[in-house]
């Protein structure tokens, strides 16, 4: 972590502010707080906006949860207008503090223009929820032995990368990890990691499994206790309305994904080399997928959290 991280730590927990996410006629779900800090992406230093959000009744240190939204910001708003996640973050915020969780959505994109087509300027959100969970493991309200991370899409990409070599844990590594419909197309060379990993996909999803069943056989390989979960008739947004349509997708390396090394170096799956030019032109494609009635995604939410509820100590 960087010397100007530590510097802004202690400002940003001295001034999360408190408010309950509900309209003036609800009774409120859940206890709510917004936390900033500055993280870094490739070297620079950014503004970073989450929703801490806790059950109402707390007793003793909580578990937590990190979510990252996926490339569409389609769910809540944060209190005060400040920030935003994803319908998966947001079922997560609600289901999760049901279950006696602190769930923590993080907003990769907060004071940047960056829309859902800009592939390649999304910053390395992974980063972000690193320092995120430095935060929360030194804050005496929560359970540094139990913080667990998730994400959709764009944010399931950034759970993947967990597995890499260069990753410095610590002894306070992630309890376990769940990536909910990644593309698996470009995946990290993994390390033996000390946390479970669930990767969960729609068998519909334009974002194909066979990528993803790669990258589990690599985790395996590794030493890892690693599962995909594929469910049958739904898409990426775990619905059942799905359909091909024209958009950017990094989905072109279906049979021949890019592994990235722990030298920064990249090859695709059989061993050729991949520069950033090949990526570029090999998996970006202009098929995306569309259909958001989400009939399966309450069942997503509850696999996620049955998983992190199995793996607690």
């Amino acid at each position: 972590m960087s010397i100007y991280f530590r510097l802004t730590m202690v400002s940003i927990l001295a001034y999360g502010l408190s408010a309950c996410v509900t309209s003036p006629t609800e009774k409120p779900k859940f206890n709510s707080e917004i936390l900033k800090y500055e993280g870094e992406s490739r070297g620079a230093i950014k503004p970073v906006i989450a929703l801490v959000a806790t059950p109402l009744e707390t007793k003793g240190p909580l578990p937590v949860v990190i979510t990252q939204h996926g490339s569409s910001q389609d769910g809540m708003n944060f209190p005060g207008g400040e920030g935003q996640t994803d319908e998966y973050s947001t079922r997560l915020i609600r289901e999760g503090t049901k279950r006696g969780f602190a769930i923590v959505a993080l907003d990769a994109f907060y004071k940047t223009s960056i829309k859902s087509s800009d592939k390649r300027q999304f910053p390395n959100a992974f980063q972000y929820a690193f320092d995120l969970r430095e935060i929360l493991a030194n804050d005496p309200r929560f359970d540094r032995k139990n913080i667990f991370f998730t994400g959709f899409s764009y944010g399931a990409a950034q759970v993947n990368k967990s597995v890499g070599g260069r990753i410095n844990y610590g002894s306070n590594p992630w309890r376990a990890i769940v990536a909910a419909e990644p593309g698996c197309n470009v995946v990290s060379d993994p390390v033996k990691v000390a946390f479970s990993i669930l990767m969960i996909k729609g068998a519909d999803s334009h974002y194909y499994v066979e990528p993803c069943q790669f990258f589990t056989k690599l985790l395996q390989k590794a030493g890892n206790d690693a599962s995909l979960t594929i469910i049958e008739d739904a898409n990426h947004f775990f619905s059942t309305d799905g359909h091909i349509t024209y958009g950017i997708a990094v989905n072109g390396c279906r049979y021949n994904p890019v592994i990235r090394k722990t030298d920064g170096s990249t090859v695709f799956a059989d061993g050729t080399t991949a520069t950033r030019k090949i990526i570029t032109d090999r998996c970006i494609t202009k098929e995306a997928g569309s259909g958001k009635n989400r009939v399966h995604l309450d069942k997503v939410i509850d696999q996620v959290l049955t998983f992190f509820e199995a793996h607690k100590i």
